[in-house]
């Protein structure tokens, strides 16, 4: 859906969402595949870098100069980007917040965490931190305002999600309620009396970074039509890769996907017997199998093979073109309608 007033893209978060989203954090193992690994981004050159390594190195390069701090991450996981913040600010102390306390005993292991909080969070903080969680809330407003309401005296909010422009995959994220351009997310933090400092979608790729802190409301509605017009033209281009797929899996030799990820997960349940393994450059997934599909470095794919990358199609050709290889074909998709 696209709110008529403020244009943000959302699913609905009614009974039969909520009762999806139990299900999958019941069972849920972050990073299953690379058996709690973190997962990594790859350079253009393709050097792999835990993501949450470059979000922290950014900003605690922003931060005012402090030898000591308090810092909450909330939605923390397993504690990745905890970790990366505890080995870059000696003397702070860290806190948690998660639905369930089943990452404590790794939490505790990190320098300075003190508390993992499962329900009610009080306190204030010297940094506020929801890393690729405000996208789940339920009431995304509600827990910004409840974020804000954290900050102490020149705090600082971070707030990390994927950019829906950039990403059109995140719209096949069941458990993302909300899909966030830097405008929709800039009104939102204004309504919750955040004054933004920093709104980029350059600190990672396809993902909106922002920092900012404690301010006065403002209030401003983007355009709904901006918001109709990227699902309707994410949606198409999406048909449009699962037709391009289904024609590259006809391929009378051995056919793979590039990536275990999001939009690889996506593609294999719409292909499923047509594929016969992945390719993944992380090298804590490769050697395993997912489904009976063993996991392949590039290397390993056997001549004669064809590969196809769901990426972007920018993207899909710079990783087809750096992997390409005389007995392996790279099949990319269509470009994006603009």
């Amino acid at each position: 859906m696209v709110c008529e007033q403020c244009g943000t893209i959302q699913k609905e978060a009614d009974a039969v969402w909520l009762d999806e989203i139990k299900r999958i954090y019941d069972a849920y193992q972050i990073y299953h595949l690379s058996e709690g690994a973190e997962q990594v981004i790859f350079s253009p050159a393709g050097q792999p870098v835990p993501r949450s390594r470059m979000l922290v190195d950014f900003v605690v390069g922003k931060l005012p100069r402090r030898g000591h701090g308090r810092l909450i991450d909330i939605g923390c996981g397993n504690g990745s980007a905890l970790a990366n913040f505890s080995a870059l600010l000696p003397g702070w102390r860290f806190d948690g917040s998660e639905l369930s306390d089943s990452a404590l005993p790794r939490l505790l292991a990190i320098p300075g965490f003190e508390t993992l909080h499962t329900g009610p969070i009080e306190g204030q903080y010297d940094v506020v931190s929801l890393i690729h969680s405000l996208e789940h809330m339920p009431a995304p407003r509600e827990a910004l305002v409840e974020a804000v309401g954290l900050l102490g005296a020149d705090a600082t909010l971070f707030v990390e999600i994927p950019d829906i422009e950039t990403s059109p995959f995140d719209l096949l994220v069941a458990d993302h309620r909300t899909h966030f351009t830097r405008t929709t997310l800039r009104a939102l933090a204004g309504r919750a009396s955040v004054a933004v400092d920093f709104l980029e979608n350059t600190v990672i790729a396809k993902e909106n970074t922002l920092l900012g802190r404690r301010g006065t409301p403002t209030l401003f509605n983007p355009d709904p039509l901006a918001g109709e017009s990227i699902v309707e033209r994410t949606l198409d281009w999406l048909e449009s890769v699962l037709d391009s797929a289904r024609q590259a899996s006809e391929h009378s030799g051995g056919f793979g996907i590039f990536g275990t990820s999001i939009s690889g997960m996506w593609l294999y349940g719409a292909l499923r017997d047509r594929v016969t393994f992945f390719v993944d450059e992380d090298e804590t997934r490769v050697g395993k199998t997912y489904e009976g599909r063993p996991i392949l470095a590039p290397a390993e794919i056997q001549a004669g093979s064809k590969v196809y990358v769901p990426l972007a199609k920018s993207t899909a050709r710079r990783v087809a073109d750096r992997l390409q290889k005389t007995d392996v074909v790279y099949d990319i998709p269509p470009e994006m309608a603009s």
